[in-house]
């Protein structure tokens, strides 16, 4: 009886001791991109538009090379395709 009693309180003391789970920090493991992958969606940001018109009048125009252009406020402002 005694031996049945101590393998019971042995095979308990794990689920009472446990070991903390993962913790919001900012340091990772090299290893931890591996353990769970991460899933991203794809966003196209590229319009294959460039700035272009006269210096008062400045516009997004059409383009065969990926860029990627918007107006604000009167000016033209262009960047990289990501």
């Amino acid at each position: 009886m005694r031996f049945l009693l101590v393998v019971a309180v042995v095979s308990l003391i794990p689920t009472l001791v446990t070991s903390p789970g993962p913790q919001s920090t900012p340091y990772l493991s090299a290893l931890s991109d591996l353990a769970v992958p991460q899933a991203y969606a794809a966003k196209k940001t590229c319009n294959y538009k460039a700035c272009g018109g006269s210096r008062y009048n400045e516009a997004c125009n059409p383009t065969s090379y990926a860029s990627n252009c918007t107006t604000y406020k009167g000016f033209c402002i262009i960047s990289n395709c990501t």
